[in-house]
């Protein structure tokens, strides 16, 4: 598996902090190689299990320039467990579980992707994106197979995929001609957003990034640069924008392709599958549709979390994620009402930007939360586990929670996965029949 470490990594984002150079190596071997020095170097015991179960990699769009940099700084920061979570591919997830294994953290394994209800839209009613009526962020939370080929999961996980490279080829072919317009003749193109991607699945923010990077190149000094942004912003950039990769690639988003300025491209329809289709492709990864909460604002579909849980489970979700940047009055609303319902929790951050910051913030250093997002972690990895050891999932074939009671659900895969079965006892349990693995189990 090919590694796609691009150099605008390194400097741009990561030099404050103490990584070893080889974990930013184009070769994956390499890679791991580092990781496992490392840790073997430096070995440690996981003193507060922190958790994080929903990070972006650079297969969709990060700071983090691979996986196995994402593992590095979670072993760093005492993350005992860790979750992939990037946007419409799972590409990235064997080269995290490498890295995990390494490091001892444990791993799951998500898909993150968006989906829009029509009739929401037309009713101006918000789920769980502020600014865009009727569209539903869904994640599948513990991916346990991959879409084959041809399948229905297969075909609309590809369409989406099509109408979103169009829009961003658009957005490319619009910057360059804006960027003309404005007396600046930059040499880019579409294929400067892909370099950025191991795998060719671009974002508006590769395609911003990118044409940000040209500008640079074209200016050697940072008073040309600046020069260069003016002419096509009437913006004056300050040394230290243009010296953060994030800053700067947010400014000019801002300024140039979000809805009514210059470079805007409306999204088309195509981008945005339906809810029970995009359920359907977790069902397909063999994951559980998890409803992402916003926080704040406080949208109207979660100003009363009692019917956001009748609503999303009426759609086939099952359990909530949680990022960061909630507060902590908001957090424990929604804990609460998650306990009451027999809804898992999981705490992440993100880390979808240029920027850096921790893995784990006040929500998830938060003892009152702490031990229920360590009890939602053990439930996403038992469901990992006894799907891969008894074909016992969580979610079973008609997308129903397999056990009708979620809250005794939630214990019997809590249980399983709090057992932390070392290789040789999962390659024991293989070795039996699944009468043998079930009972091992309780199941």
């Amino acid at each position: 598996m090919s590694g796609g470490i691009k150099s605008e990594g390194v400097n741009m984002v990561s030099e404050q902090y103490d990584v070893p150079d080889g974990i930013y190596s184009e070769s994956l071997d390499n890679r791991l190689e580092v990781l496992r020095d490392y840790v073997r170097e430096n070995p440690k015991e996981f003193n507060n299990g922190f958790v994080n179960l929903h990070i972006h990699t650079n297969e969709s769009f990060s700071v983090f320039t691979s996986p196995t940099e994402a593992v590095f700084h979670a072993y760093q920061q005492d993350v005992k467990y860790f979750g992939i979570n990037d946007h419409y591919t799972i590409a990235g997830h064997p080269e995290f579980r490498a890295a995990c294994d390494i490091a001892g953290l444990r791993a799951c394994f998500s898909m993150e992707a968006i989906s829009m209800d029509r009739d929401a839209a037309g009713q101006n009613f918000r789920y769980n994106d502020p600014d865009n009526p009727g569209r539903i962020y869904i994640v599948g939370k513990g991916v346990t197979s991959s879409l084959n080929m041809g399948s229905t999961g297969w075909r609309n996980l590809s369409s989406i995929l099509k109408n979103v490279r169009r829009r961003n080829e658009k957005i490319a072919k619009k910057l360059r001609e804006y960027a003309s317009s404005r007396g600046v003749n930059v040499d880019y193109s579409f294929d400067d957003a892909l370099a950025l991607t191991p795998r060719g699945i671009t974002t508006e923010r590769h395609v911003v990034q990118a044409f940000c990077m040209k500008i640079q190149s074209m200016g050697k000094t940072l008073e040309k640069q600046r020069e260069l942004f003016y002419k096509i912003t009437d913006v004056e950039f300050t040394e230290e924008k243009l010296k953060d990769v994030g800053a700067l690639l947010d400014t000019v988003r801002a300024l140039l392709t979000k809805a009514g300025k210059p470079c805007y491209v409306e999204e088309d329809p195509g981008s945005f599958t339906t809810i029970e289709n995009l359920v359907g492709i977790y069902r397909e990864l063999g994951a559980i549709p998890t409803y992402p909460m916003v926080g704040f604002p406080i949208t109207e579909a979660e100003s009363d979390l009692e019917e956001l849980v009748k609503s999303v489970k009426s759609k086939g979700m099952y359990a909530f994620d949680m990022i960061e940047r909630i507060d902590e009055n908001r957090a424990k609303e929604i804990i609460d009402v998650a306990k009451d319902c027999g809804f898992p929790v999981f705490i992440g951050t993100e880390h979808n930007t240029k920027k850096m910051i921790p893995l784990v913030g006040k929500i998830g250093k938060n003892r009152v939360f702490l031990d229920y997002f360590i009890k939602s972690a053990h439930m996403v990895l038992g469901h990992q586990l006894l799907t891969e050891l008894c074909n016992f999932g969580y979610i079973d074939e008609k997308g129903m929670p397999r056990i009708q009671d979620l809250r005794e659900g939630f214990e019997l895969f809590a249980h399983a996965g709090a057992m932390e079965l070392d290789k040789e006892k999962i390659e024991e349990l293989k070795s039996k029949t699944l009468t043998e693995r079930k009972k091992f189990f309780g199941i």
